[in-house]
């Protein structure tokens, strides 16, 4: 026998430079390797993506993207604007967020003026300060509401006609005093006299349109001749406070007026077109409540317009001055009418209904506030 074969047959030792070398393309491309992108050439991608069947247009936008100009960008810019523009008209913020309704309250020139807060030589110069401190003293620190008014009643009926405006601050005060003391008559006959010389004063409008439309509210029945009288009398206080409001608006738009004036501006400018707003239901309630295109009916507008005011859209005067509208006019509208003129437009009586029930709700929560 062989001798070779009779030895234990151990493996082959195998060194690096036996194995076998591949070409570096074969390596690569075993391992899935693609070639780069960029190294396909334009001339090479159009072949290739008509065989795919790419639309000739695809295909030239690909290879040459059209580039946004000035023009472009600018008339971007433009419809931008337009599009904020007609959102902000058509759906205003208020419609979706609508704040909660807020009181107006009274018209007033503020807290009482103590002692402390005026100077002796500004009591010198200024004879009214000391009696409307007098007033306040007597009003908010001691709550004497009767011997505040004959104070002031007291002072105020020594004053000639030519210091009225001098003492224009304790009329004001006496006017709310008078107010918040029911006493209508006293009220209308003062601010009707103050009106006399100042028909363009705010808070003289103001208290008149209250002790106006407190006095008529007492009356149940109207004679003809009563109801023809209250009627011109209303026309002209809302005519007047038309006046008073336009003053004042034109205040606060002036350009040097300052940010805590415009407020106090604002607030006044409120109360005013409450009140007128008030006075344009009574007209139309003392011509019989009328609908649809009788004359009357205008009033009624102009007052739902001032309650539908950015002013007053928020507050709850106004908010339940406009369930009364809308109640007076559902109270009257005969189950065979199919719609009604309110605010120069056609309504169905379930769209008023809509806004009613809205509105009364929008109330009824703020009571449980």
């Amino acid at each position: 026998m062989n001798s070779d074969q009779d030895k234990p047959r151990l493996p082959a030792r195998r060194f690096p430079s036996d194995a076998q070398i591949r070409p570096e393309t074969d390596a690569k491309a075993s391992i899935g390797f693609l070639p780069k992108t960029g190294t396909i050439g334009a001339d090479e991608r159009i072949p290739i993506a008509r065989a795919e069947d790419y639309d000739p247009m695809a295909i030239e936008l690909a290879l040459n993207p059209p580039a946004s100009t000035s023009a472009d960008k600018l008339r971007l810019l433009v419809l931008a604007i337009v599009a904020t523009l007609l959102v902000i008209v058509f759906f205003p913020f208020y419609r979706f967020f609508k704040p909660a309704p807020r009181d107006l309250g009274p018209m007033s020139i503020g807290g009482p003026i103590m002692e402390e807060a005026a100077s002796a030589a500004n009591v010198r110069n200024k004879p009214w300060l000391a009696v409307l401190i007098r007033i306040d003293r007597l009003y908010f620190r001691e709550g004497k509401l009767t011997e505040a008014i004959k104070v002031a009643e007291s002072a105020l009926g020594k004053i000639p006609q030519k210091d009225w405006e001098l003492w224009q601050k304790v009329y004001y005060r006496y006017w709310e005093l008078l107010s918040g003391a029911d006493r209508i008559h006293v009220l209308k006959t003062s601010t009707r006299a103050y009106l006399s010389v100042f028909p363009e004063d705010p808070f003289a409008n103001y208290y008149f349109a209250r002790a106006f439309l407190a006095a008529v509210d007492s009356i149940r029945t109207y004679p003809p001749e009563t109801k023809k009288a209250y009627r011109m009398e209303a026309e002209t206080v809302a005519q007047q406070i038309d006046r008073a409001g336009v003053a004042l608006d034109a205040q606060r738009q002036h350009p040097l007026t300052k940010k805590d004036k415009k407020v106090a501006l604002t607030d006044l400018y409120r109360k005013l077109r409450l009140e007128q707003a008030k006075l344009y239901v009574l007209i139309w309630k003392l011509g019989g409540y009328e609908e649809d295109q009788h004359p009357d009916v205008v009033y009624r507008d102009r007052a739902l317009d001032i309650c539908e005011s950015q002013d007053l859209v928020d507050m709850r005067e106004a908010k339940a001055l406009r369930v009364a509208i809308y109640t007076d006019i559902l109270d009257r509208w005969h189950w065979i009418e199919g719609r009604q003129i309110v605010q120069n437009h056609k309504h169905k009586r379930k769209d008023l209904q809509k806004k009613l029930e809205s509105l009364t709700q929008e109330l009824e929560k703020i009571k449980k506030l």
